[in-house]
């Protein structure tokens, strides 16, 4: 039961993603909009973390899984990216440096900032 109660959580926050996804018209995923709401909703503390967390560890697990229709849906499409394989990889793989960078600097910016505050007290 637990687990049916924490993925009716998840689906319900995706449903009203999908609902905001119709309503605002920005070019963001209803997915998006749904694990925003999510995180907002952890951050007020209106959801408790183990209200989802065993849910969410699950969807985790088989997050590789759900890339496999996509891979295949692109291997069907590759005559027609064939000629624009070359800029396709590099824009994966600067975005993925990008990424790591910022990542890296904003996690450093975090540990900072809590050692300046535990040296305070």
């Amino acid at each position: 039961m637990k687990y049916i109660m924490q993925f009716g959580i998840i689906a319900a926050l995706s449903l009203v993603g999908e609902v905001l996804n119709s309503v605002i018209p920005l070019p963001v995923p209803a997915s998006v909009w749904g694990m925003v709401l999510l995180f907002i909703l952890l951050c007020m503390k209106v959801i408790k973390l183990d209200q989802v967390s065993d849910a969410a560890d699950f969807l985790l697990s088989i997050m590789t899984i759900t890339f496999v229709p996509v891979g295949a849906s692109l291997l069907t499409s590759f005559p027609a990216i064939r000629d624009e394989i070359v800029g396709i990889f590099a824009i994966i793989i600067i975005s993925t440096l990008v990424c790591f960078f910022v990542t890296g600097k904003v996690a450093q910016k975090i540990i900072d900032s809590g050692e300046k505050k535990s040296k305070e007290e």
